[in-house]
């Protein structure tokens, strides 16, 4: 698996948000009324990401204590948790930035101004999910040189 890289989730991000923007503009256009934001999404995105961080701060001090480090297969998955929340991230947070991008030049009205709100939180919690999923696959690699567990191993093949 190979690291994500932060020009890969922007690019999906600003991606997202294109295409979300010009999907509500060609609703709008069409009469069709804008979608009703709650602050369930932004809350339960945002404790995901907290959830997340957590995790990699915990994966990260029990890594420091040999006598304490996880299993490999649990590291494995925590690897493809991190991955994935590292992927989500720009995916919803696209979603609503073009959300806010079309809110933007309305903010005048109060209704759009509480959803460009909610956009605008519900985009920040996005951004700490990536960052939250970056650090813990971060905290996965496996570290390779002088003095590690990798020079034990046997040969591949032996």
């Amino acid at each position: 698996m190979r690291p994500t890289r932060v020009r890969t989730l922007l690019a999906v991000l600003l991606g997202m948000a294109a295409v979300a923007w010009g999907v509500v503009e060609i609703a709008v256009n069409r009469g069709v009324t804008l979608p009703v934001l709650t602050w369930f999404a932004p809350v339960e995105l945002g404790l995901l990401g907290v959830a997340v961080l957590v995790t990699a701060l915990g994966l990260r001090s029990r890594l420091r204590r040999p006598e304490r480090r996880p299993h490999p297969l649990s590291m494995v998955r925590l690897a493809a948790l991190g991955k994935a929340s590292a992927n989500a991230g720009p995916v919803v947070g696209g979603l609503y930035l073009g959300y806010l991008a079309f809110l933007l030049p309305h903010l005048d009205i109060g209704d759009r101004r509480h959803r460009a709100l909610i956009c605008l939180v519900a985009l920040l919690a996005a951004v700490l999910l990536s960052v939250a999923g970056l650090l813990l696959e971060r905290q996965c690699r496996v570290r390779s040189g002088p003095g590690s567990d990798l020079d034990d191993l046997p040969a591949a093949g032996v």
